[in-house]
């Protein structure tokens, strides 16, 4: 199946009256909310949720939860950034902003050459951090998970990934392709040179595989300098989500 052309399709025919980026925009709202709501257990969640979906028709909702559907199935099927794909196939790609996403077997080449000696990196560490000031759709951080993978290390235990980006598109599609992927990360939405942020969300495997205890163990171990960068970042949870 050409999941890329299914997604593209039933966004394009969903509501005519609506902007595909409207379209779009909702499908990864409604998405991100589906999948942090098990989690969070958020009254806004659910609030913001139904606020969107109410502007649609029964039919509508469900062809939004076959998109998602496709989306799954389309992650499952092999290691690839379908949504910054998509993203750009619609046309969204933004010349004044940089948003040409990188494609994904350019990705996987640098995840490759940054893949260099990582067993050494883990002999007295659970796990490895990974940052990412710009993430986009979280491809480049996919392809690293997939080479982790490829050399038989488990992602979901021994990576924790730090997702950042201006763009709330990019901020909602890295936040579902990794939650979907089973990786463990918190996606902030914010400007990483100006060190603002609004807004901030763990995926789910953070919340499964327990990583809040092995953070707070791994951030008293850094520098006086690092701890109160990482402190500044853990009180955003204070933030609104979404």
């Amino acid at each position: 199946m050409d999941y890329i052309k299914e997604l593209k399709g039933t966004i394009l025919n969903l509501d005519k009256s609506k902007s595909i980026q409207t379209i779009f925009r909702d499908f990864l709202s409604l998405s991100t909310y589906s999948l942090a709501q098990p989690f969070y257990r958020s009254p806004d969640i659910e609030q913001k949720y139904k606020l969107i979906i109410n502007d649609y028709t029964k039919e509508q909702a469900v062809e939004f939860s076959k998109l998602l559907a496709f989306l799954i199935e389309s992650l499952e099927y092999k290691y690839q950034d379908v949504l910054g794909q998509l993203f750009m196939e619609l046309g969204f790609g933004n010349a004044k902003k940089g948003q040409f996403f990188t494609p994904y077997n350019v990705s996987k080449m640098m995840a490759e050459i940054n893949f260099y000696d990582f067993e050494s990196k883990l002999k007295d560490k659970d796990f490895i951090t990974l940052s990412e000031p710009c993430c986009g759709s979280g491809g480049i951080i996919i392809a690293y998970a997939e080479t982790m993978k490829n050399h038989n290390i488990n992602f979901q235990q021994k990576l924790f990934v730090e997702a950042i980006d201006i763009d709330e598109l990019c901020f909602q599609m890295a936040y579902l392709q990794l939650s979907l992927y089973g990786i463990p990360a918190r996606v902030i939405l914010g400007d990483t040179l100006a060190y603002k942020f609004s807004q901030i969300i763990y995926t789910p495997m953070c919340f499964i595989n327990g990583f809040s205890w092995n953070l707070k163990e791994h951030e008293q171990a850094q520098t006086k300098t690092e701890q109160e960068i990482i402190k500044e970042v853990i009180e955003m949870k204070q933030l609104t989500l979404f």
